[in-house]
């Protein structure tokens, strides 16, 4: 599948002749190969792809969108027609009219380097690969259910705006997911997942063998070693860089998105706490706390170099020492504030319209090592992993289920704590922290967001850190 860029232009020109005061036309195909090895058994294998031309427009104040799979131009003139009719009837009852800043937009091309390129290795290679981290996980015979999945995905695309943005870029990311479930008769079941990946060829995925060693002793450490916290407890935690990922993804990454602040995720994926006034007043962490999204980490799950409206990406101080310093934010919502965009808008398919996301989110290191701030621990709780997590809409009162964990006493890690959960608000999980790591680590996700619902690729990331006085519950089993 390929359009030329003159058809693009094309639709931009005629998007404009019908009325429209801003246009752009993308171009989108991602190419997807797949493998599913359960137990040691081939499950699925295959590959397909995807992708035609959307086409957005601002009439009368409102956008139109619209997007067709049929790269001829008569469905592509089509789509343009739709858009503007859609703008046109909603311009009608809509008060709040959209308008654009005047952003630096970007003109180039760009792609991704591989190493390895996947799709050089045969499908027999990959199946071998995969049933090799099978059976290096299956030496503990208690982990009896071993799902592995690995995705590759090449994504082209090819944007042209009627302000003169002009983006080309190639991206392959690479992505392994495994489920593993374990189950003693004595010690009941444990089950963890674990996630690689990054954007780049094979090589990605080099120290996986290592990982799933030491997720595998950890799987068995918990069934044998690990104990029950004898009751719930206020106490220091101190967060591997694992957690720091979730933590700052969920309490800060989603409510920092300006369009959730300003109500129109509402209905969809939820509110936010932040206020459009907090920006650089608010203190939301103390002052060793300072969370960046960067979409432009070199091989990054999360990576882009411009976003899905031409703006340049950059790095993005959501949080600095503490304070609230910047929004995720498209052209459209920038606007609204009197800002710029800082290059959010992300779509993750051809049929779906740019909103604001995430890219690659972490906490930024600080001085410490991370066995320092063990030892200055007196008394508290070390959660190295996690198996699960739940916060309300407003991204403010949090609950999250510890995998490896261990109780700390006068510095040393004394012995495991059997599925410990805390509780914790925003304010005090940011507020509390008095240490930070230096041992900064990404981890591959998915985000969803949006309606229809959007997965878009992310890093989530950050340093070992510790939090003072956090609410900790025993195991509810």
């Amino acid at each position: 599948m390929e359009v030329s860029e003159d058809v693009l232009l094309k639709a931009v020109d005629l998007a404009l002749g019908m009325g429209s005061s801003y246009a752009e036309a993308r171009f989108q195909v991602d190419s997807v190969r797949f493998i599913h090895v359960r137990n040691g058994a081939l499950q699925s294998i295959g590959n397909y792809s995807y992708g035609g031309v959307s086409v957005r427009v601002l009439v009368d104040g409102m956008w139109g969108f619209a997007a067709t799979s049929d790269t001829s131009w008569d469905s592509i003139k089509d789509a343009v027609s739709r858009a503007v009719t859609y703008a046109r009837a909603v311009a009608r009852i809509r008060r709040r009219k959209i308008r654009l800043g005047h952003e630096r937009l970007a003109r180039v091309s760009y792609s991704v380097n591989e190493g390895v390129k996947v799709e050089d290795l045969s499908d027999d290679y990959l199946v071998k690969y995969l049933t090799g981290l099978d059976s290096r996980i299956k030496v503990e015979p208690r982990v009896r259910v071993r799902n592995l999945f690995l995705n590759v995905k090449i994504t082209d695309k090819v944007l042209i705006t009627s302000d003169g943005a002009y983006v080309r870029s190639r991206v392959p990311r690479i992505y392994l997911f495994g489920s593993l479930i374990a189950y003693d008769p004595q010690k009941g079941s444990a089950q963890r997942n674990v996630e690689f990946g990054g954007s780049g060829g094979f090589e990605i995925l080099g120290n996986v063998e290592q990982e799933l060693d030491r997720e595998v002793s950890a799987i068995r450490d918990v069934l044998d070693k690990a104990k029950p916290l004898p009751h719930d407890d206020v106490m220091d935690v101190v967060f591997s860089p694992e957690l720091a990922g979730i933590l700052v993804h969920e309490s800060v990454g989603h409510p920092s998105e300006l369009d959730r602040i300003m109500g129109r995720e509402g209905a969809e994926a939820g509110e936010s706490y932040m206020r459009v006034d907090y920006l650089g007043s608010y203190k939301l962490g103390s002052d060793l706390v300072t969370i960046i999204d960067d979409p432009t980490i070199p091989n990054s799950y999360g990576y882009y170099l411009v976003d899905e409206e031409g703006v340049p990406a950059r790095p993005r101080y959501l949080i600095r020492n503490g304070y609230v310093n910047e929004f995720l934010m498209n052209r459209e919502y920038a606007s609204y504030i009197g800002l710029t965009s800082n290059a959010a808008a992300r779509a993750s398919e051809f049929d779906k319209e740019p909103i604001p996301r995430m890219a690659n989110t972490y906490l930024a290191p600080g001085d410490w090592k991370p066995e320092e701030i063990v030892r200055e621990t007196r008394k508290g709780l070390f959660i190295a992993s996690y198996t699960e997590w739940n916060i309300d809409d407003r991204r403010w009162f949090g609950r999250y289920g510890g995998f490896e964990a261990y109780y700390i006493e006068n510095g040393d890690l004394k012995y495991m704590i059997r599925d410990p959960f805390i509780e914790v608000d925003t304010k005090t999980l940011w507020s509390n922290v008095d240490a930070m790591a230096n041992d900064l680590r990404f981890f591959p996700g998915t985000c969803g967001k949006g309606n229809p619902e959007q997965g878009v690729p992310v890093f989530l990331g950050g340093v070992t850190f510790r939090v003072s006085g956090v609410r900790v519950l025993k195991s509810p089993t």
